[in-house]
């Protein structure tokens, strides 16, 4: 029996206006009725799902920012993780000659030290609250701790990036294409699949009672941890390959869960 269902986000169960369909909307409505608990699982930040959250009227669990923030349906907070400022600081300043717009996450800010015209014009297509800190690179480890670096630009740029990323931090940083053209620098051992991992422990459940569903490289590490696992069909290839199945929408995933559960009961 499949008791949790979990949920991406962008390019997910967002549409192409960051807002979800009302056949999804009522998809995961229907999943809570029937008992499976949901659970939202972005690179984005906990209040941006605590958003989303409220627009369905559900109440669910939570893990934010690639796993750096996991919450249950209580809003008690089961993990947390940054980056000390050092790490931070260095890692911004090392990706600063680089062609690509760079932004500093804690749990409940997006930072960045000057907001340009191209950062207002990311603020409005991916509807994410971005703060200009002139002095942010100084706050880092005092006032302000860094659970994300996200960089967004040319993917030529953002390989180039990452590849400098990993010769210099070795196993410092971790690293995930999250969306199309950005990349995620995290702490080192967080990420969805490993946060899925915690809250499903949390809740005593077992691996193969998750379903999940994604579209991106950062989904990959929980669509490897079930076998009920759902690729969005405008997903790459090689995040394909890693799901059991490949799907046009959450509201077809979510109805497939519900077949199965029935005839797991039926038995």
């Amino acid at each position: 029996m499949i008791r949790l269902f979990v949920s991406d986000l962008d390019n997910t169960l967002f549409n192409d206006e960051k807002t979800v369909n009302p056949e999804d909307k009522e998809a995961l409505m229907a999943l809570v009725d029937a008992g499976v608990q949901v659970c939202l699982a972005s690179g984005r930040m906990d209040k941006e799902l605590v958003s989303v959250m409220n627009e369905l009227q559900g109440e669910f669990h939570r893990i934010s920012q690639n796993g750096a923030f996991i919450y249950d349906t209580n809003n008690q907070r089961l993990y947390s993780a940054h980056f000390d400022g050092d790490t931070a600081r260095e890692l911004f300043q090392i990706a600063e000659p680089y062609q690509l717009v760079g932004f500093i996450s804690q749990e409940d800010g997006m930072f960045v030290p000057r907001k340009s015209e191209l950062v207002q014009q990311i603020e409005t297509q991916m509807r994410m609250p971005i703060e200009e800190r002139a002095d942010v690179l100084d706050c880092l480890g005092t006032s302000i701790f860094a659970s994300k670096l996200c960089y967004i630009g040319d993917m030529d740029e953002i390989k180039k990036l990452e590849a400098t990323v990993k010769e210099h931090f070795a196993d410092r940083v971790d690293s995930f294409i999250s969306d199309r053209h950005c990349i995620d620098f995290m702490p080192p051992g967080v990420s969805k699949g490993v946060g899925l991992k915690r809250l499903i422990d949390h809740l005593g459940m077992k691996e193969e009672e998750v379903a999940c569903i994604g579209d991106s490289y950062n989904d990959i590490s929980m669509l490897r941890l079930t076998k009920h696992s759902f690729a969005m069909a405008v997903a790459d290839a090689a995040v394909k390959q890693e799901a059991t199945h490949t799907v046009a929408s959450v509201a077809e995933a979510a109805r497939w869960v519900l077949a199965y559960n029935s005839q797991i009961s039926a038995k």
